[in-house]
């Protein structure tokens, strides 16, 4: 894909990785489906990368296409990731988190955290409706999609600091009236010392 051609949160995440590319050499996906979105974002960053999804049909797929690239596809889910901790430079969820079961979000977010390297950078698109919802997952039944604000697990825990988030729309490129379709991609980068030395002028504590 040429830039014009790119998903628009490809795009957007591209944009605001393109100053530090040189040292973002290894990306991963989770919820990577067959690696279309991956390859795009590694072909924009020259980077090599790993995705990893629960379908076995999609990751069989991608790794046909990307025979000879370096971008290897794995089954998987995103509370148990099969990789070094701090092996990473992006982390990305791709769309994902929704439909993660609330009893293991926490471990899917500290798997993530787990596996990047401070200096890193963690991007999130998700739905993003200004509160928390659930709603019945029209695919599956029996299965929900819980919409929020995902990026607020990690800025909230001041290990993680907000460089950009763009709103837009499940079904289109701007910014949605309706709260059910809106989706943002939010970019947050691993502090590398998240607790500097207090001045111990300046506090008893």
């Amino acid at each position: 894909m040429t830039k014009g051609e790119l998903p628009l949160e490809i795009e957007g995440l591209c944009a605001t990785l393109e100053p530090f590319k040189q040292d973002l050499n290894k990306v991963l996906e989770i919820g990577c489906s067959s690696g279309k979105k991956l390859e795009a974002l590694c072909n924009m960053l020259g980077a090599s990368g790993e995705g990893l999804d629960p379908s076995q049909l999609a990751v069989d797929e991608g790794n046909r296409r990307l025979l000879g690239k370096d971008i290897r596809l794995v089954c998987g889910t995103a509370n148990q990731l099969p990789y070094d901790s701090g092996l990473f430079d992006v982390v990305y969820f791709g769309f994902c988190l929704y439909l993660v079961d609330r009893q293991s979000l926490l471990t899917a977010l500290a798997e993530a955290d787990r596996v990047l390297r401070p200096g890193g950078f963690l991007a999130i698109t998700d739905f993003y409706p200004g509160m928390k919802c659930k709603r019945p997952y029209i695919h599956k039944e029996g299965i929900f999609s819980y919409k929020q604000d995902y990026s607020k697990f990690y800025t909230e825990s001041c290990l993680y600091y907000l460089v950009s988030k763009q709103s837009f729309s499940h079904r289109q490129t701007f910014f949605d009236l309706d709260t059910v379709e809106q989706v943002s991609l939010s970019v947050l980068y691993k502090e590398l010392e998240p607790y500097p030395l207090c001045d111990a002028k300046l506090t008893n504590l």
